[in-house]
């Protein structure tokens, strides 16, 4: 069960019932270089005291504070450490580094500091409490890393959605995005549970509505096919091999892509069709005019499949909705 914005950013209990541990997630990207211990602790080479406004800091305190159950934590960033292990080698390259394994002259100043920070005595300061991770991010695009990782799980339970792995990941956005603005203190374990917890049965059934939604790939080619019965067979060939280069060039090369738009003129013209009654033709043909305006340097058949492909990304997501 995780639970947004609890303690930490994240935590992962091992129940949504009756939990006995918990994994607090502190997550942070980082743009440029390397995480030291002066940003992890402040430690610096001249003072090795921790400071308890330091993130990792911060974190100790956190796991200090659960009593009924088993507590860890776990500092999460798409950047590498450089700091100095008690092994020598370099840490540069690891993925997991356990705070127990930094060298003497920083974790036992960490121990005393900790200590103090927590109320605790030095001796009772456990540093393999806390980790370092470092986790692969792409962190201009996390849409497209989601959509890939999701694409992967996909591939291995539900062959038959993977297409559909884009609006699942949509989904699952818009219901934890509103779980991590409940931030409003809970009476009760099954309060919070209810208003910031998402879980293993509720991502079950996220997978399995699958089954019930009609995919994005399937409500383009539809639309395609009554756009197209009124088109010759070279301009049905041009359009379909661009809708075909608009669709891949949206996943892999992400935000940047030549495809891009201003969403909401189109949101807003499907909705004015949608409440009108208007017909597919007169829907395209406004959208195609639109998206005349913002791209000029796309082609006819280009701009005709980018229509194709928003109108119906807009179609999906009012079924999501």
């Amino acid at each position: 069960m995780f639970v947004c914005e609890f303690m930490q950013d994240i935590a992962e209990f091992d129940s949504s019932t009756i939990p006995a541990k918990v994994t607090l997630y502190q997550l942070k990207k980082k743009e440029n270089g390397y995480w030291k211990t002066s940003d992890l602790t402040g430690q610096t080479d001249k003072d090795k005291t921790p400071k308890p406004q330091k993130p990792v800091s911060k974190l100790y305190k956190s796991v200090q504070a659960f009593k009924s159950v088993q507590a860890r934590g776990a500092f999460v960033s798409n950047a590498k450490f450089e700091i100095e292990l008690s092994s020598d080698e370099s840490s540069v390259n690891s993925e997991v580094i356990s705070l127990s394994d930094l060298a003497d002259d920083h974790s036992l100043p960490l121990r005393k500091g900790f200590g103090q920070i927590a109320g605790i005595p030095e001796t009772d300061v456990d540093l393999s409490l806390l980790e370092l991770k470092r986790v692969l991010l792409h962190v201009d695009d996390l849409q497209r890393h989601t959509t890939g990782i999701m694409a992967d799980f996909l591939t291995g339970v539900a062959p038959e959605h993977v297409s559909q792995a884009t609006s699942l990941v949509d989904t699952l956005y818009v219901r934890i995005k509103a779980a991590s603005r409940r931030t409003d203190k809970s009476k009760t374990w099954a309060d919070l549970v209810q208003r910031r917890g998402f879980g293993k049965l509720a991502f079950k059934m996220a997978v399995e509505s699958l089954a019930a939604t009609p995919d994005a790939a399937g409500s383009r080619r539809r639309l395609f096919e009554r756009l197209a019965q009124g088109w010759n067979s070279r301009r049905t060939d041009r359009v379909a091999a661009a809708l075909t280069r608009c669709a891949r060039e949206k996943i892999l090369v992400g935000t940047g892509n030549r495809w891009s738009i201003d969403r909401e003129v189109v949101r807003a013209a499907c909705e004015y069709a949608d409440a009108k009654g208007k017909g597919d033709e007169d829907l395209f043909a406004v959208v195609e005019q639109q998206l005349i305006e913002q791209l000029p340097e796309l082609s006819l058949d280009e701009i005709s499949a980018l229509a194709i492909y928003e109108i119906s990304e807009w179609s999906v997501s009012q079924i999501l909705a």
